[in-house]
């Protein structure tokens, strides 16, 4: 025997968001990357790495100011 749910949203659940805004992020990213093929040889020289330090940086840049404002609130 089959088992229905009474009180169906019409509303789209979590996961479908999720998926819509994967699925335009891609679709954003393969358009720029088609119409600005000659802006991509510009950004050649960045390294994977220079990611990492910048997120490194961000946190301790982050952790300074949040720490500089806990001692000044005390």
């Amino acid at each position: 025997m089959l088992i229905t749910r009474t009180n169906v949203s019409r509303a789209p659940c979590r996961r479908c968001h999720i998926l819509r805004v994967l699925l335009l992020m891609v679709l954003g990213i393969v358009l720029v990357a088609l119409v600005a093929r000659e802006s991509f040889t510009l950004i050649g020289d960045i390294q994977p790495i220079m990611f990492g330090y910048l997120f490194t940086g961000l946190a301790v840049i982050t952790f300074a100011i949040k720490l500089g404002y806990h001692y000044l609130k005390r």
